[in-house]
């Protein structure tokens, strides 16, 4: 080992120069701190696009829920919002529900109706009877207390009332209609059963003919009563029911009605 201390003229030796930097490395370098800026400015502009995305606004009917991860923001009549402009955060975090409260919502229930294509239905025509009696698979009855068999069907006309019910009750998953088509179909059922439950009530003859009135309002008195009784969460406005016998037997039915 040599430990002989370096001599003064070495330390005085010229430190080799630096390799200089090559052209291509450079350009290379100054490309990606461009495309590291591009990139942040574009992130930049998503992210405010993201934000600008989470403005919406609920019309002068309708009062809106905004769901956080599928849980309510607020309690109460505070979940609900009104008309005007709001902001929430843009799916997946948030999603908004909009509940059309004063709009006029209608259900026809026909169970008890004989089949209609839909342009007879449009032009309010009955279809020939196919066959000396009913097919099960296509006509719908409901049977009178006297044993009679008779075609009845029944609009009805209702708001919601309770739309945080409508929303979380009956919800259907699909945006805009959240809940809709589920608390249509509730209204329905109860309104079919109206129709049978009152149907075996009354005789033919007075459902058909005497006292058509008399049988309407009892149909919406049932209706109105299901609607409380399963605290459906809407308001009924009108039912306009219609009522006619079979189609085999409609010329018995004029015949007795002419003598």
């Amino acid at each position: 080992m040599n430990d002989e201390p370096q001599s003064h003229g070495d330390s005085l030796k010229p430190t080799p120069p630096e390799t200089p930097v090559d052209a291509g490395s450079q350009a290379l370098s100054e490309a990606l701190r461009s495309s590291f800026a591009i990139v942040k400015f574009v992130m930049l502009a998503l992210f405010v696009v993201f934000l600008l995305s989470g403005f919406f606004t609920v019309g002068p009917q309708e009062k809106a829920i905004v769901l956080r991860f599928g849980k309510p923001v607020g309690e109460g009549d505070k979940a609900l919002l009104g008309s005007g402009a709001h902001w929430a955060w843009p799916y997946p975090i948030d999603e908004v529900v909009k509940i059309p409260i004063t709009e006029i919502q209608k259900v026809t229930a026909k169970a008890s109706w004989y089949f209609q294509t839909r342009e007879q239905e449009a032009l309010d025509q009955e279809p020939p009877p196919q066959g000396p009696s009913l097919n099960p698979a296509v006509d719908g009855y409901a049977l009178t207390g006297d044993g009679n068999i008779v075609h009845t069907k029944a609009t009805l006309s209702y708001r919601i009332d309770d739309p945080i019910r409508c929303v979380f009750e009956f919800a259907s998953g699909t945006n805009q209609t959240y809940g809709l088509t589920g608390l249509s179909n509730a209204v329905m059922n109860a309104l079919n059963n109206s129709l049978v439950y009152c149907a075996a009530r009354y005789k033919v003859d007075d459902l058909l003919l005497n006292d058509q009135i008399g049988f309407q309002d009892a149909v919406l008195r049932r209706i109105v009563k299901l609607v409380q009784e399963q605290k459906l969460g809407v308001i009924v406005d009108q039912c306009v029911v219609q009522s006619r016998p079979p189609r085999q037997l409609r010329q018995a039915f004029d015949s007795v009605v002419n003598a």
